[in-house]
């Protein structure tokens, strides 16, 4: 529940730092949504469903931009931007397995979104390093070996 909660605490901040950001999206690399707040009016004009499908296209195109520079060795993407006649989407990485997508009217402040988008991918890079590592029952073994053998040593000292 910890996870839950942290994640929905960094998006709030987001949206609440400019009254312009409508949606926040948290979705890892596959485009499976983890979690999203959005203003009221964007719930009831584009429901659910919509938003679900906003993190999945902005996961992929940030993918497939991300895999551009590659090719083109320009090295990670940080932020994309993509402005349109009525708002933006800024979209982020968050470490090697989320992608945070920030949805904006057009009446931005673009220096203090991406100020809040980049500490937040920071904080959200963290959390989802946390909950991915892999339990290595084979490290945890080594660890219980060392103090076995350890305890066996002070035995040998009796």
């Amino acid at each position: 529940m910890a996870f839950s909660s942290d994640v929905n605490a960094i998006l709030s901040k987001i949206q609440r730092a400019h009254t312009s950001v409508a949606v926040v999206i948290l979705s890892d690399r596959t485009g499976l949504t983890i979690a999203r707040v959005a203003r009221l009016l964007v719930k009831e004009t584009l429901g659910e469903y919509d938003l679900e499908s906003i993190g999945a296209i902005g996961s992929a195109v940030f993918m497939g931009a991300s895999e551009q520079g590659n090719t083109l060795s320009l090295g990670v993407l940080e932020l994309m931007i993509a402005e349109f006649g009525e708002g933006k989407i800024l979209t982020s990485h968050c470490g090697p397995n989320g992608i945070l997508i920030v949805v904006t009217d057009d009446n931005t402040q673009l220096g203090l979104v991406r100020v809040q988008i980049r500490e937040a991918s920071r904080q959200l890079a963290g959390l989802m390093q946390e909950i991915a590592a892999p339990q290595d029952p084979l490290s945890r073994r080594g660890e219980e070996n060392q103090s076995i053998m350890e305890a066996l040593k002070e035995l040998e000292n009796f």
